[in-house]
């Protein structure tokens, strides 16, 4: 079995990562931004900020999985604010290249996060790894995001990155706030509701993850499950797999613009993108389908 190092651990993707890699037998280590003496798994400092990094979490590491990154929708998009969101992202990858590059430490594969706000907003495009990026704040981090990425392959480190699409869980992210109109028996869809929405189950989504390191993958691959749908068709299927009778609405454009500013580009852009990549690799996914996958996370 492997030890796994985590930056990100904590977060949305990387505690249901964590359990999974622990329950498969590998030692999980988390890198945090103070010590957790109560953590389920052994817990070494980092500061971004201050680029300093315990040596201990290296030693016999095999794998390295970077998912830190301040959130994208948990403050409104202010100059300081998104430049955060950027340092959170490059900052972390550098401080991890240097010290890979300081202790002479070559792992296995180094797996990075990265997310399909890199294509921008894209219509009806189907939009494969070798599309090219978008315009806007979010492809511009994703793009700093990614290129911080290199600082690690250039030290003959295998690198894998996952542009994670909108990962569906009943109790956090996108759908848990999707969810709150059905106590009101209505849904919601923003603007026109035709942008596509590239989704993935939580499940699926650690699972590429873990595939990844079982398979040695490297490159770019779209997290993403292999059917996008329109946000109106997501905010369709809420009510009939929570079983709840429920009113599709529109989100007016202008309110969401008025009420979010520029952070509305999270939910009024869409891509539409290809998972043939991942397929191709030989990825099972449990949730293809979006009822299949709501059926499973609401019933």
């Amino acid at each position: 079995m492997a030890t796994i190092l985590i930056g990100g651990g904590t977060g949305f993707i990387g505690k249901h990562l964590s359990k999974r890699l622990q329950a498969l037998g590998h030692e999980v280590r988390h890198l945090s931004r103070s010590a957790r003496p109560d953590s389920p798994f052994k817990t070494f400092v980092w500061d971004i900020a201050k680029q300093t990094i315990n040596d201990a979490a290296f030693t016999d590491v095999d794998y390295v999985i970077n998912l830190a990154g301040a959130g994208i929708v948990d403050k409104r998009w202010s100059e300081a604010r998104k430049q955060a969101i950027i340092n959170s992202r490059v900052n972390s990858t550098g401080l991890l290249a240097a010290a890979f590059a300081r202790l002479g430490i070559k792992p296995k594969l180094y797996l990075s996060a990265s997310a399909i706000g890199y294509y921008g907003n894209r219509g009806n495009e189907l939009l494969t790894e070798e599309a090219a990026p978008g315009s806007g704040f979010l492809t511009k981090s994703c793009v700093l995001w990614e290129e911080s990425a290199e600082e690690v392959a250039r030290l003959g480190i295998p690198v894998f990155i996952n542009r994670t699409g909108i990962v569906l869980h009943p109790d956090e992210g996108a759908l848990e706030k999707m969810l709150i109109p059905l106590h009101f028996f209505v849904s919601t869809y923003f603007g026109s509701g035709s942008q596509f929405y590239s989704w993935i189950h939580i499940d699926d989504m650690v699972e590429t993850y873990v595939y990844a390191i079982e398979q040695q993958l490297t490159g770019t691959y779209n997290g993403v499950a292999p059917n996008p749908v329109s946000n109106k068709e997501l905010a369709a299927a809420l009510g009939p797999a929570k079983g709840k009778p429920a009113l599709v609405l529109p989100a007016p454009a202008f309110a969401m613009k008025l009420a979010m500013g520029e952070m509305s580009h999270t939910v009024l852009d869409g891509a539409r993108c290809s998972a043939e990549k991942l397929l191709a690799a030989g990825f099972k996914f449990k949730h293809p389908e979006i009822d299949g996958a709501l059926k499973d996370l609401l019933a």
